[in-house]
């Protein structure tokens, strides 16, 4: 057994801030740069940065899990109750499924989205490819991808609100474990 830590390691910690840092980007001003009415070009800049910074994800999402099938997390406090375990472990473990979801599915529904839109092979990740290759399955996949955006969503509040509550209710040092430096 390996000795146990209070903290994550450096790659995990950076792993976590570079895609939280753009899953609340996309999350909360991203999504509207898809917003392209029928008819409309999806030429723009705003079409092609939405899918590369979901690709991103999906590419940041994998790492991470990668890292975590090699590297366990530090264990919780023991004074957290049972409940909080299970559900901090869930959570987490649906974020993961997210990161890898909401691309994947966003990859699905660019084709059948573009059908309504000119230039749907202007969509690029940074330049470098076109993302609308993806078989056209019909609206089942933008539908599954707002749906999985309204619950990551809700789950990065929750996140967000149980860490607050840590470190400034319970005092257990919970975040230091992700702190940066």
């Amino acid at each position: 057994m390996g000795r146990q830590t209070t903290r994550y390691a450096k790659p995990a910690i950076w792993l976590h801030w570079i895609t939280a840092v753009l899953m609340l980007f996309m999350l909360f001003i991203g999504q509207g740069y898809m917003k392209v009415p029928r008819g409309a070009s999806l030429a723009g800049w705003a079409p092609s940065t939405h899918a590369s910074f979901g690709i991103l994800i999906l590419l940041l999402g994998l790492a991470r899990q990668l890292w975590r099938l090699g590297n366990p997390p530090p264990a919780l406090p023991q004074t957290m109750p049972r409940w909080q375990v299970v559900v901090s472990h869930a959570t987490h473990w649906a974020f993961y499924a997210l990161m890898v979801a909401i691309p994947v599915t966003g990859l699905l529904a660019i084709v059948p989205y573009g059908a309504e839109r000119l230039n749907v092979e202007h969509v690029t990740f940074f330049k470098l490819f076109p993302v609308a290759f993806m078989p056209n399955l019909r609206d089942w996949a933008g539908n599954v991808h707002w749906l999985l955006f309204r619950v990551a969503k809700f789950l990065v509040i929750v996140h967000v609100l149980a860490a607050l509550k840590h470190q400034f209710w319970d005092k257990d040092g919970l975040l230091t474990r992700m702190r940066p430096m």
